[in-house]
């Protein structure tokens, strides 16, 4: 089964505006193969999008924690919260049908509120330290611990309500 098989992909593009507008992250669908099934993209802030401009920031810190994430929910079926290198406060609810683990919903782009940029990694990953990344960073929103698991509670009732 298919996440279209339960939502279109225009429903699952207008739950991602859902979370956007709700929170100001980035809200993403995936499926089970780690891949995103909208091209919707609003991001959090404007450090995201460096980051994504430049092929080795994505493998280097997008990827990773997108990996770290599709096999963790796909083995505990549970919501989950990390951080990715960069930095930023990621969380994902997995899409659950009939106990299968057909992919997550989530969003990134904030910091929690002991956070803080990893510029300097950042740097590193692109190999460029001309990225002005200290302008960018007052884009950046933060989150307490409470505000996410909120975020998480809101998405899991979407889900419920649409599937």
């Amino acid at each position: 089964m298919e996440l279209t098989d339960l939502a279109s992909k225009e429903q699952w593009e207008e739950f991602e505006k859902v979370i956007h507008n709700h929170s100001g992250m980035n809200a993403c669908v995936y499926n089970n193969q780690g891949n995103r099934i909208t091209s919707y993209v609003e991001f959090a802030n404007e450090v995201c999008p460096t980051i994504k401009s430049y092929p080795e920031g994505i493998a280097a810190i997008c990827a990773m924690v997108n990996q770290h994430f599709g096999a963790t929910l796909s083995k505990t079926k549970r919501p989950l919260i990390d951080e990715c290198d960069a930095g930023f406060v990621k969380f994902a609810v997995p899409i659950l049908h009939q106990g299968e683990f057909l992919g997550a919903v989530g969003g990134c782009g904030h910091l929690l509120s002991d956070g803080e940029v990893e510029t300097f990694l950042i740097e590193k990953a692109i190999g460029r330290d001309d990225l002005k990344l200290d302008e960018k960073i007052s884009s950046v929103k933060k989150m307490t611990d409470k505000e996410v698991n909120e975020l998480i509670d809101f998405v899991q009732k979407y889900l419920d309500d649409l599937l």
